[in-house]
């Protein structure tokens, strides 16, 4: 039976969150009978403005307050046009009950998603208790939802990458400066990666390599001024920039929202084949197997340690990358994971039948 889905997203495809969760299961979808229509709340210029600090930019205002009247047209009419609806994370990025009370109205069968535990932000509940079906990035999200809507059927859909697409990286070039690299947002940045960046970069100076910061450009400044160099993000560059990095870093600290993070930048590390070091909380214990698909840190002395450990021993690292990748391959791939995704939606419609 040929499906048509109404996927909700508040970013477009340049957010990182529905360009792995949504976007990347678009076409495979479609040549299962599920045409997943996508819908992103901020259309991309004003993303883009958002990104690079100027939220109340005119016309940022502007095309939010155009985005409100489609997102609520959208709700109005969703009945006659689609079989089901898709939350990613939430119907809107402000106001979100209202949304969600517009959306529930259409008395569609509801999927929500997430991949962060986006409920320390804003209240999901509402949109939970209405939805007969869940997929979230790991247990810790999973728990959750069957904590606060247990009717609701959940399904753990880690956030994957098309392993056609993240190819392994060629061993590092002889005489090349080593690069470690790190890749994110500006809020994870500010949060996670620059408490332990000056002792990483001072790492790399004794050591001769080089720390790579690929984001948005509000991060530019404060990468430079701790010694690293700076990337700017972009969705045409950001694989090549990618393949540039020797060694993936993702500190983490531990708190609520912390503990629903789906390990992300470590699934891209291990797709391309690159050992990384991850700190030993939450999902990033499900992607590092520690001594096997990488390195486990508790503290920043220990990043700092396994840090000096893959510089100047390479060859460990070789094998951690290439077991890395086929974890990869076998959990947090698009191919591994299409299956699943697809079942989700076909019983959703079932389950809002019986």
């Amino acid at each position: 039976m040929n499906l048509r889905v109404l996927a909700l997203s508040p970013y477009p495809l340049a957010g990182p969150s529905p360009r792995y969760r949504l976007y990347a299961y678009q076409k495979p979808l479609r040549d299962r009978g599920i045409d997943l229509d996508i819908q992103p709340f901020l259309p991309p210029l004003a993303f883009q403005l958002r990104m690079n600090g100027a939220k109340n930019h005119p016309v940022v205002l502007a095309q939010v307050g155009a985005a409100a009247f489609k997102r609520l047209l959208q709700a109005r009419t969703a009945q006659s046009r689609y079989d089901l609806i898709y939350v990613h994370r939430q119907t809107a990025p402000f106001a979100q009950a209202y949304f969600d009370k517009a959306f529930l109205r259409s008395k569609l069968p509801i999927v929500f998603d997430m991949d962060d535990a986006v409920f320390t932000e804003y209240s999901i509940d509402l949109l939970l208790r209405g939805s007969v079906a869940a997929t979230v990035g790991n247990s810790y999200l999973s728990s959750y939802v069957n904590l606060i809507s247990p009717s609701t059927h959940v399904a753990v859909i880690p956030t994957v990458v098309d392993t056609m697409k993240y190819r392994v990286k060629d061993q590092q070039r002889q005489n090349a400066r080593p690069v470690v690299g790190w890749i994110g947002t500006s809020s994870t940045f500010e949060n996670y990666l620059l408490p332990f960046l000056p002792g990483l970069i001072s790492v790399c100076k004794r050591l001769n390599a080089e720390f790579h910061v690929i984001a948005s450009l509000d991060v530019q400044a404060r990468a430079e001024a701790v010694g690293a160099k700076f990337i700017p993000w972009s969705l045409d560059t950001e694989l090549r920039n990618l393949q540039d990095f020797d060694i993936g870093v993702m500190p983490l600290r531990e708190d609520s929202y912390v503990r629903g993070k789906c390990a992300f930048k470590l699934i891209e590390y291990g797709a391309i084949g690159i050992p990384s070091i991850g700190s030993d909380i939450g999902a990033n214990r499900e992607v590092l197997k520690h001594g096997i698909t990488g390195l486990l840190a508790s503290n920043q002395e220990e990043f700092e340690t396994h840090l000096v450990t893959l510089l100047t021993r390479p060859d460990l690292g070789r094998p951690l990358g290439l077991a890395a990748r086929r974890i990869i391959e076998q959990r947090f791939s698009l191919a591994a994971q299409i299956d699943v995704m697809e079942t989700v939606i076909r019983d959703a419609v079932k389950w809002k039948t019986i």
